[in-house]
């Protein structure tokens, strides 16, 4: 009995260190959850135990002790501790997609650990670390019995067996597990699935059923390009306030163009993540909505199309990621370009650098020219890790100024588009819609990115709109000025070009218009408007949660912590989030809320989560 209480110390210790640190958490875990918490922490204790029963039968052999000892007990501790403190930063236990990020990022890893950990704190936890396996190897060779090798050979039998077992439930219970079982379960994910991070190898997008628009109009004398941006955030842009230099290019645009130039107050996106807001703003289609609508709406080149504009797509980005070209597969256009056709290599994670980008459009341009035109063009410079070439590096690289060296070189290649739009005299009847995918979080409430958050910084995003004089009635324009004021969307394009080209009456559009679950810009929005953010639907399996935005309220229904959460902020005065109130959420206001969501089935697993709520 004392041989096994010298065995269990240690491992219960530490037990009791992550119970007591998750307290609050386990009181609201559900059965199924807390049954898992407990077997994990069965696995991590005999996983210690046969660990140390392992070192202590090969003391003798030094080199192989020693190697164990700061290899196999080593990256326990660090595990344990890393594993704590990156809750403590990020609201969150790391998860498969975390370790996926530390293997794709290195670079924008080394600046946040630069940024977040400090040398005196490095030095500390190296001595601390050396100082424990110290301990723990007097500890194993004057405490710990001998053990007969048949019986660890059957107690390394079961306790592999036990942790595949684990592994199994892991990606449904990985917040549920004891944070060192829950380390070494993502590792093992990773290590038997070598994907090429470059390839996505999921579900993601599906090909599309081309839309049969028997319509031929005459052609427009306008031009209209439709400029997408990746991961860009509202509250970084210099155009929207922020205080550093992000935009000038965009601010000396919009200050020689005031009459002529659109910038909406509060946009959203209906989803973080590229694979359902891209899709989103080319069809108007929502992540919420049916997937066999997104698949059977037109793209909004093919409303172009009606008119003979020439067409193009020309995009930063691998189109093999998410499956985008599956996606795009049946689409004809004029001029066709992306990083896979490019022959250019890999410059900013899954794409080309957007100078590149930027020369192909004015050259495409010139090529259209002077016939009407009509192109999409997605860039990619903001999308992490934010690589910029040197001479563009304006500011510290510290993780959010890095960030906004890539906003700056971003506006610096949209400032060479609109001169050279000038110089051609192309400014005077061509139309410009700039929207973003979605935004970034830079470390704001605990997390990096934007697929794990719902927050403020990932879904408030740049809309701006450029409509030379005559292209407007008067009324329109009225009825823009009062938009910039109410909430609006990514989700508002594709009306927005249905009602600038016209089609909106026509009986062959009026079935694809009916789909639609945003507003034209060109019409008045109403004040009570909600817009919901998805994540996770038919398509894509991002287990976020819900957001519902309106004017004055931000709604949040967390799925990527356990137990699930909800908050409430008042962002019209709150625009850091600073204070969830969602104590003051009444039965009667979360009903309200429900309603926005009712008439989607696609929500309705959340729905009836949140409708349980007290």
């Amino acid at each position: 009995m004392k041989d096994f209480l010298k065995l269990v110390s240690i491992p219960i210790l530490l037990c009791c260190i992550d119970f007591l640190f998750r307290l609050e958490l386990i009181q609201r875990y559900s059965e199924a959850q807390l049954l898992f918490y407990c077997c994990s922490m069965l696995i991590s204790i005999s996983y210690f135990i046969l660990l140390i029963l392992i070192l202590k039968s090969i003391s003798q052999i030094k080199w192989i002790f020693y190697t164990l000892l700061i290899n196999g007990l080593g990256t326990i501790l660090i595990s344990f501790a890393a594993s704590l403190g990156f809750y403590s930063l990020n609201g969150l236990f790391p998860n498969y997609y975390t370790l996926l990020y530390f293997k794709t990022e290195p670079k924008s890893v080394f600046i946040i650990l630069r940024d977040v950990i400090k040398i005196k704190d490095l030095l500390i936890s190296t001595l601390s670390l050396g100082i424990i396996l110290t301990f723990f190897s007097w500890y194993i060779k004057q405490h710990v019995p001998q053990v007969k090798k048949k019986y660890l050979l059957f107690f390394f039998i079961f306790q592999f067996s036990g942790f595949q077992s684990l592994v199994y439930f892991h990606k449904k219970f990985d917040q549920c597990a004891i944070v060192d079982v829950n380390f070494m379960a993502c590792v093992q994910r990773h290590l038997f699935k070598c994907d090429d991070y470059s390839e996505f190898t999921g579900k993601g997008l599906e090909e599309r059923k081309k839309a049969d628009i028997p319509l031929k109009l005459d052609k427009k004398k306008f031009n209209v390009i439709v400029v997408i941006f990746e991961s860009f955030r509202k509250r970084s842009a210099q155009i929207y306030g922020a205080d550093k230099a992000t935009t000038p290019k965009l601010v000396e645009f919009s200050k020689e163009n005031t009459e002529s130039f659109y910038c909406f107050q509060q946009p959203v996106s209906v989803s973080s993540t590229t694979m359902l807001a891209v899709p989103a703003i080319l069809t108007g289609i929502g992540p919420y909505q049916d997937k066999s609508i997104l698949y059977t709406q037109p793209l909004l080149w093919e409303y172009a199309q009606i008119f003979g504009y020439k067409t193009f797509f020309l995009s930063s980005h691998t189109l093999k990621w998410y499956k985008f070209n599956q996606f795009y597969k049946k689409e004809k256009l004029d001029y066709w370009w992306n990083k896979d056709n490019s022959g250019l290599p890999y410059y900013n994670d899954l794409g080309v650098n957007d100078e590149n980008t930027i020369s192909e459009l004015t050259k495409t341009i010139s090529k259209c020219s002077p016939k009407s035109f009509f192109g999409v063009v997605q860039l990619n410079a903001t999308h992490f890790p934010y690589k910029v070439p040197k001479k563009h590096k304006k500011w510290k690289e510290t993780y959010s100024d890095t960030y906004n060296n890539a906003i700056r070189y971003q506006d610096e290649l949209i400032g060479k588009f609109l001169n050279h739009l000038k110089k051609e005299n192309l400014l005077r009847n061509t139309v410009i819609l700039f929207v973003s995918d979605h935004g970034e979080s830079l470390l704001e409430h605990k997390a990096i990115g934007h697929i794990e958050s719902n927050y403020t910084e990932t879904i408030s995003i740049p809309l701006m709109a450029y409509f030379p004089k005559g292209i407007l009635s008067k009324n329109d324009e009225k009825i823009m000025r009062k938009n910039l004021k109410e909430l609006t969307s990514n989700i508002d394009i594709a009306p927005t070009i249905i009602d600038l080209l016209g089609l909106e009456n026509h009986p062959e559009i009026q079935h694809y218009a009916k789909n639609f679950s945003g507003y034209s810009l060109l019409k008045s929005i109403p004040e009570n408007r909600s817009v919901i953010s998805l994540n996770n639907n038919q398509i894509a399996n991002f287990n976020t949660g819900l957001s519902i935005a309106s004017k004055n309220f931000h709604y949040l229904y967390r799925t990527n912590i356990v137990p699930n959460k909800e908050e409430y902020y008042y962002w019209r005065k709150d625009i850091n989030e600073s204070n969830d109130i969602s104590n003051q959420l009444t039965i009667q206001k979360r009903k309200k809320l429900m309603d926005v969501i009712s008439k989607y089935p696609v929500c309705d697993n959340l729905r009836k989560k949140i409708v349980k709520l007290k």
